[in-house]
């Protein structure tokens, strides 16, 4: 805004009061402190004053009281005779917007400024990126002098990158069409993902049991619609960590969704994972670390007046007096194995123990050693060994039994068999005589058997507990170790 002679003789202000421009849509108002003129674009449709940039001016100022005069910079004035077209303001940028959305609309003027009727044949958007562009207008066929009508362009961008068209009014006025380059900007849609908190935080809870849900937000801080395809969790600990995904639905900019993360832990003491989390966002996959503390889901120790060493002879029981005392709100069955008695011992242990209620549940271990016992004696074996002196009546003796297997042919007569039953006889009697010549009945010998004994030395008996959780986990459970000594 420049001070002018004309085509305004004088406008004069005087603080808080506003002039409203006899050419176009513009309110002049000077400053209540005397800095500036302020400049505000009217809206044709609404009414609504919004300040056109650069406003307040300074320039032009003939002190606190006001200005002798002041003019609209813009395009080339057209001669005052005839027809006369001026689109105000004379450029028209309309910054940088996502693909796919709007910008705020911006309103231009077209000021007949000549003194006969204008006369518009047509208002259109031309150019390569026209369809990004889009206007509606309060103009009539014609336009008296001194007054104005109102074009409200769009900016919607349908590509990434600068984008370039031109508003064309086509009229009666010297120099048609009268134009306006309009240029924007396109900017690629793309989702992006925040999360809120970054780590959840997780209270101490007792091995097997689960706490309270913890609240992850997703928000897609981007300017396109934002897709979730999976969670899951991962190594190292990821079946202590439950998740109840909300987020299957797509997400639109500045828009949220939750997930919810339990502990429910397995095994005891501190417990990390991390959640992955799978979308169209850049940087995708994004991790959530995962970590809390949980308290054993029982302890085993030694009940009241117990020990977890016993000391005994071969032959003798070793007991062990202990106890498992459940942590906070854990209840179950604990199944038990033991293993690792000594050669000759063997070990006994409850199948299982129940537990509940935080109080202490007592169980016995024995293991029996073995002594000195013998099994039973076996039947006396007599037998004695050949010596040389009576291998010779051995042979004879093998003679006589081929001869008689030889005569052994069924007869056919009664001669016949009466001979064979004679033969039978006479070998009977030289296989005895000649089984006592090779000392039938003689010495005996006795095999005895080997006893079992426990060795003397010291041993880790091993109880092995086991129980699982409510999903059929297995808990990560601690094995009881005691110490056998047998002397």
């Amino acid at each position: 805004m420049t001070q002018v002679q004309g085509p305004f003789t004088n406008i004069s202000f005087s603080p808080g009061t506003s002039v409203a421009d006899p050419l176009g849509p513009y309110l002049y108002s000077l400053s209540p402190f005397g800095v500036g003129i302020h400049v505000y674009q009217i809206d044709q449709q609404s009414g609504n004053l919004t300040e056109i940039s650069g406003s307040p001016f300074n320039g032009g100022m003939n002190g606190i009281g006001g200005a002798s005069g002041i003019a609209i910079s813009g395009n080339q004035v057209q001669a005052l005779s005839g027809p006369a077209a001026t689109i105000f303001p004379s450029t028209a940028n309309f910054g940088s917007v996502t693909v796919g959305t709007s910008g705020p609309t911006r309103v231009f003027s077209i000021v007949n400024n000549g003194d006969q009727a204008l006369a518009i044949s047509s208002i259109s958007i031309i150019g390569t990126n026209a369809s990004s562009f889009s206007q509606t207008n309060t103009c009539t066929a014609t336009l008296a002098p001194n007054s104005n009508c109102s074009v409200s362009i769009d900016f919607s961008p349908t590509s990434a990158g600068p984008l370039l068209a031109t508003l064309e009014v086509a009229d009666n006025a010297p120099a048609s069409p009268q134009t306006l380059v309009l240029n924007g900007a396109g900017l690629a849609a793309v989702p992006a993902l925040t999360l809120s908190p970054t780590a959840p935080s997780f209270p101490t809870i007792t091995q097997e049991t689960t706490g309270t849900p913890q609240t992850l937000t997703i928000t897609n801080s981007g300017n396109a619609p934002l897709h979730i395809s999976s969670v899951a969790g991962a190594d190292p600990n990821p079946s202590d960590f439950s998740f109840t995904n909300n987020c299957t639905a797509a997400i639109a900019p500045a828009g949220n969704c939750t997930i919810l993360v339990a502990f429910n832990p397995i095994g005891p003491g501190q417990r990390t994972a991390t959640l992955t989390i799978t979308d169209d966002a850049q940087g995708s996959p994004q991790s959530v670390s995962l970590s809390a503390i949980a308290n054993p889901a029982f302890t085993a120790g030694v009940a009241p007046g117990g020990a977890t060493t016993a000391s005994v002879t071969a032959g003798q029981v070793a007991q062990y007096q202990l106890q498992l005392t459940p942590g906070p709100g854990y209840s179950g069955n604990v199944s038990l194995v033991c293993s690792g008695a000594p050669l000759g011992a063997t070990c006994h242990v409850p199948s299982s123990v129940s537990v509940a209620n935080s109080a202490p549940s007592p169980f016995t271990v024995t293991v029996a050693t073995s002594g000195g016992a013998m099994l039973p004696p076996s039947i006396p074996i007599r037998f004695t060994p050949v010596s040389g002196q009576r291998v010779l009546p051995l042979l004879t003796l093998g003679l006589v039994l081929l001869v008689a297997v030889k005569n052994l042919r069924r007869p056919r007569n009664a001669e016949g068999r009466g001979r064979l039953m004679g033969c039978s006889a006479l070998t009977m009697a030289v296989f005895c005589v000649f089984l006592g010549i090779a000392g039938c009945g003689g010495g005996s010998a006795a095999v005895p058997q080997q006893s079992i004994i426990t060795p003397a030395g010291t041993s880790t008996i091993v109880i092995t507990p086991a129980a699982t959780s409510s999903s059929g986990q297995p808990l990560e459970l601690q094995p009881i170790q005691l110490k056998l000594i047998v002397k």
